[in-house]
């Protein structure tokens, strides 16, 4: 991933590099211009793709000797395979080669890795995630998001980021975390608890909370 820096409002440009292989020449420039076209941004950054290169064949020990000059460059096999000698030059190097036969498919990969490095996960492993169904005032602690855990669990004191939809809206800590009027260590799947951020308050029901433990 490359950073530069942009006139545009003074935000930060972050380029993802991919190298595109294809079993057809048309289908690895379609690929390519469908992800040039990819852009991500937030207040702070803009997130776009650098295709290092776009051609018809397997995967060769020269595609990855180039995707080893960019840091975190992925390589997209697309409807294709990668040579016994890439394989190796790749597991060696750390360099993803990743397989796909939908050109969707492709681009949702990308897409996703791209919010990532818009805004990268709090530190941590992700343990858990919480749907926040309504919002309560409580008189001196502020708002408290009303909150079921749909999968793994919330734990108090861990790093959390607050999603609303696809966007991120802060990563803060877990203040409080109670049920019924309890203060509890961590909430399980399938639970209701009431959630309390540090710094944060500006909760909307739909909002998910996610929660990342330093393991």
């Amino acid at each position: 991933v490359g950073s530069i820096f942009s006139g545009e409002a003074m935000k930060e440009r972050r380029e993802m590099c991919v190298v595109i292989k294809a079993d057809v020449q048309g289908s690895a420039e379609a690929l390519a211009r469908a992800l040039r076209e990819l852009k991500r941004e937030n207040d702070e950054a803009i997130v776009t793709i650098k295709v290092l290169v776009s051609e018809a064949g397997d995967v060769t020990k020269s595609d990855i000797a180039i995707a080893g000059v960019t840091p975190d460059t992925t390589v997209i096999a697309f409807n294709c395979a990668a040579n016994f000698a890439a394989q190796e030059d790749a597991r060696i190097a750390g360099i993803p080669i990743e397989y796909y036969s939908i050109v969707y498919d492709a681009i949702e990969s990308v897409e996703s890795r791209m919010q990532e490095v818009l805004s990268p996960t709090p530190e941590g492993e992700y343990v858990g995630a919480a749907l926040v169904q309504e919002v309560f005032n409580i008189g001196g602690t502020g708002n408290i998001a009303g909150s079921r855990c749909t999968d793994g669990y919330i734990k108090k004191g861990s790093n959390v980021r607050v999603m609303r939809g696809d966007k991120i809206l802060i990563e803060t800590k877990v203040r409080t975390l109670r049920s019924f009027k309890s203060e509890v260590d961590s909430i399980e799947t399938g639970n209701e608890c009431g959630i309390g951020l540090m710094d944060y308050e500006d909760f909307e029901p739909g909002d998910v909370i996610e929660s990342y433990v330093e393991m």
